[in-house]
């Protein structure tokens, strides 16, 4: 017997209910409710329970809508609706309403996640990055790639509050997109500026989702180079045109993938000639490797990104040993409750042992940072740079398409360009795959690495030049 005070304590769904009635019948389970007493076994019985249970639901509806209107006035109003969320703590304004203010050291982690997607790392980097300095999301829980793409498309960071964005998320999911979708400028005070989130969002449009292409092909941009209107992949294409004399001439042409995939609603074809494009990035490269003050420049910027990077590993270094101190002075009062009680001592001592155990964690991670900021060394000179950049100049001026694609992969993030005005802007990264992949090349065509030069780059060494 199943006995409930009322029909809508045990579902406000008619349909749920009905199933659930049916289900206890089938298996001889007799169901009741105490205040409004109605027979199933009689056809009025049946009918007057759908009835209350449509009642029940169209209540449940109404309450829904009432609570989704407050809160859709609220959000109008630039108050924030959301419960715990990394970054800010609830507190109360000077009228008396319920408002974000910014928790410190949450705020830092925010902060990290931005700057660390602005200098080009990705979502899994970010998310490994965070683990390893022992930072946690609000649930004290380690971040996922999920998490960490969460944050950087949530406009609540940047002091905006953003509402009702899908309608009926349990049924439709994300189809149940709202157009009347609330974005205003909030009360509670931002934690990233405008100019860093505009940065981020800029690139998270161009990166959301990009063709894949073949790296073993000939049409050296293809993935590279950035269609000018929607900032997605441009691929490579061939059109046969037959001149006067009959004779027909193949031409290559970089396209928008949109626009060949999803039609011109999306973006247009916005094409380019490969020829052209690929002689003035060959141009563009070209004027780096024989600018003569290139080297210092990327030793500077290296050399800021290794500080950079230190600071952050002493930071995780003192948060650690903060943490350190806690735990043992935890362990330190189990031990003097455990010299006053020897029977209370048995029932503390596997809590002890699991602070100990979680102490010695944490201090092989301080150990794993110290080695790490160890290991980065006085860096590379100018001198060595010199002769790294000696040998792209030397793949560059060979114009071997096997290799300069290979190039292009690792040493161009992304190429944007004006077919009008005929302007092209490329960005290149610098980091130890561009040394692997010179080492390599030198290997294949010499046969050995004798004159290679003696050049190692930390992974998180990474700069990027913009031309």
């Amino acid at each position: 017997m199943v006995v409930v005070w009322k029909n809508s304590r045990i579902a406000r769904n008619t349909k749920d209910l009905l199933e659930m009635v049916d289900i206890f019948q089938r298996n001889g389970i007799g169901f009741t409710s105490v205040s409004e007493k109605i027979d199933l076994d009689s056809a009025q019985g049946r009918f007057m329970f759908t009835i209350t249970g449509t009642v029940s639901e169209l209540e449940r509806n109404n309450i829904a809508e009432n609570v989704y209107l407050g809160a859709y006035k609220r959000a109008q109003e630039g108050y924030a609706t959301v419960g715990r969320v990394l970054g800010y703590k609830p507190g109360l304004d000077e009228s008396g309403k319920k408002i974000l203010n910014i928790e410190p050291r949450e705020a830092k982690i925010i902060r990290l996640i931005f700057n660390l997607f602005d200098r080009g790392k990705g979502f899994r980097a970010i998310a490994n990055e965070l683990n390893q300095c022992g930072y946690r999301t609000k649930n004290r829980n380690v971040f996922s790639t999920i998490a960490v793409k969460n944050i950087i498309d949530n406009p609540l960071y940047v002091g905006k509050v953003r509402y009702a964005k899908y309608r009926n998320w349990d049924k439709k999911r994300r189809n149940g997109l709202n157009k009347k979708m609330v974005l205003v400028q909030g009360k509670h005070e931002p934690i990233i500026s405008q100019e860093l989130w505009d940065r981020v969002e800029v690139r998270r449009k161009s990166t959301a989702k990009i063709p894949a292409w073949d790296h073993q092909g000939t049409n050296i941009l293809t993935g590279l180079l950035r269609c000018p209107e929607c900032g997605g992949a441009m691929a490579a294409s061939n059109t046969t045109n037959t001149l006067k004399d009959g004779t027909k001439k193949r031409i290559r042409y970089y396209s928008c993938a949109n626009f060949r995939n999803k039609g011109s609603k999306v973006c247009h074809a916005n094409s380019i000639r490969a020829e052209e494009a690929e002689a003035l990035v060959m141009k563009k490269l070209f004027y780096v490797v024989t600018e003569p003050n290139i080297a210092k420049i990327i030793a500077r910027k290296m050399a800021e990104e290794k500080n950079t990077n230190i600071q952050q590993l002493r930071e995780t270094i003192s948060n650690k040993k903060t943490i350190i101190a806690d735990l043992e002075e935890k362990i330190s009062k189990y031990e003097d409750l455990s010299k006053e009680d020897a029977i209370l001592a048995q029932s503390i001592t596997p809590r002890k042992l699991a602070l100990v155990n979680e102490v010695s964690k944490l201090q092989l991670q301080v150990d794993q940072c110290s080695k790490k900021i160890l290991a980065y060394g006085k860096g590379p000179t100018n001198t060595s740079i010199k002769k790294v950049i000696g040998l792209i100049k030397e793949i560059i001026s060979n114009k071997e398409r096997k290799y300069l694609k290979q190039m292009f992969m690792l040493f161009i993030d992304n190429i944007q360009f004006n077919r009008k005005e005929k302007l092209i802007w490329v960005e290149m990264i610098f980091n130890k795959e561009i040394i692997h992949q010179i080492k390599k090349h030198q290997q294949e065509r010499a046969g050995s690495l004798k004159g290679a030069p003696a050049l190692s780059l930390q992974s998180s060494e990474e700069i990027i030049i913009k031309i």
